[in-house]
């Protein structure tokens, strides 16, 4: 009897080692590296198409918030503002798609204070830290992935603690970079500070749809 409940107790061992090795081993779908939150919580939609009620006017809550929805889509009215969430977020894995217009501009400001940048940049052989898909003035993009101005990009990422990974239409384009300080046009406060998802409005036309976020578990 004894010989049977070691038996028992060694297999149960065996399998919560191997469970703690799958968690262990969780990817983040979006960018198949290390996902920042635990396996059984789901995306938080962020904007579907039908309304706004999770945004508002980035910089002044109480000011006129210039976006609108067009055709399912969060869109911006002309030199209008940055628009941000309500809500604040720290680590997450974040998942958008932009179209711009020709020599188009904005960008995706996480925690509200480090810049994706969004720019008319499809074809330039050679990018740089003002094109689409850098984290704007700190570090390029790993590649030009950039569709055509009129067309939907796909960008994906996971940022936790100060490691950023990120892909731009299937290709990696940031590779766990330190972010160490924030970007030109940040709101207050620090880099590794919780913040908002902030989407640049006072440039040209954008539209912005599919917006989901995956909060990390607090630490």
């Amino acid at each position: 009897m004894m010989r049977t409940m070691k038996s028992v107790l060694v297999v149960v061992v065996m399998a919560v080692a191997v469970s703690a090795g799958a968690f262990a081993a969780q990817t983040c779908p979006a960018t198949g590296g290390p996902c920042c939150m635990a396996p059984d919580e789901g995306w938080i939609t962020l904007f579907d198409g039908s309304n706004l009620d999770q945004w508002q006017n980035a910089r002044n809550p109480e000011a006129e918030n210039k976006w609108f929805i067009e055709d399912g889509c969060m869109t911006n009215k002309e030199h209008a503002n940055n628009i941000g969430t309500k809500e604040s977020f720290k680590n997450f894995d974040l998942k958008l798609e932009y179209k711009i217009v020709a020599k188009g501009n904005s960008g995706v400001y996480l925690r509200g204070r480090v810049e994706v940048q969004i720019l008319d940049s499809h074809g330039k052989e050679h990018p740089g830290k003002g094109d689409d898909g850098a984290i704007y003035d700190k570090f390029v993009p790993l590649v030009n992935a950039s569709n055509q101005a009129g067309e939907w990009n796909t960008l994906v990422l996971t940022y936790k603690d100060d490691v950023l990974t990120a892909k731009l239409n299937g290709n990696v384009i940031h590779d766990k970079q330190q972010i160490g300080e924030v970007t030109g046009g940040a709101l207050p406060g620090g880099v590794n500070e919780a913040g908002p998802v902030m989407l640049q409005g006072d440039h040209g036309k954008i539209w912005f749809r599919n917006i989901m976020i995956r909060p990390c578990k607090a630490q």
